[in-house]
């Protein structure tokens, strides 16, 4: 789907290759996405192609703001299909819980 994805609670950062490069994909994502209930503000940058979004966690959840994305064409398999339509998503959203729960000890040690 991407190469990067990078979560907290109220706040993603993903990679999306349709902005790198492109102001008008950058616009058109940041319009898509303010229009969805929940999303307070989207920053696409198309030098980089990263797309920052910062949410409400009580309005809308990570996953589902994947599947948006999913579902408007923004992210794209780069990998064969898996055996069923959610193992995908299942993953990235598990790869960003992780990291998450990997940056909360960190700073509990700090």
């Amino acid at each position: 789907m991407t190469d990067y994805l990078h979560a907290l609670d109220g706040r993603m950062r993903i990679k999306i290759n349709e902005v790198k490069g492109s102001s008008g994909s950058a616009a058109e994502i940041t319009r898509y996405l303010l229009s969805c209930h929940g999303i307070d503000q989207v920053n696409a940058n198309p030098v980089t192609g990263n797309v920052l979004i910062l949410y409400n966690t009580k309005q809308i959840s990570q996953e589902c703001i994947l599947k948006l994305l999913q579902e408007a064409g923004y992210l794209h398999r780069t990998s064969p299909a898996p055996a069923s339509r959610g193992e995908g998503l299942v993953a990235v959203v598990a790869k960003a819980v992780m990291e998450t729960a990997l940056q909360s000890m960190v700073m509990a040690l700090i």
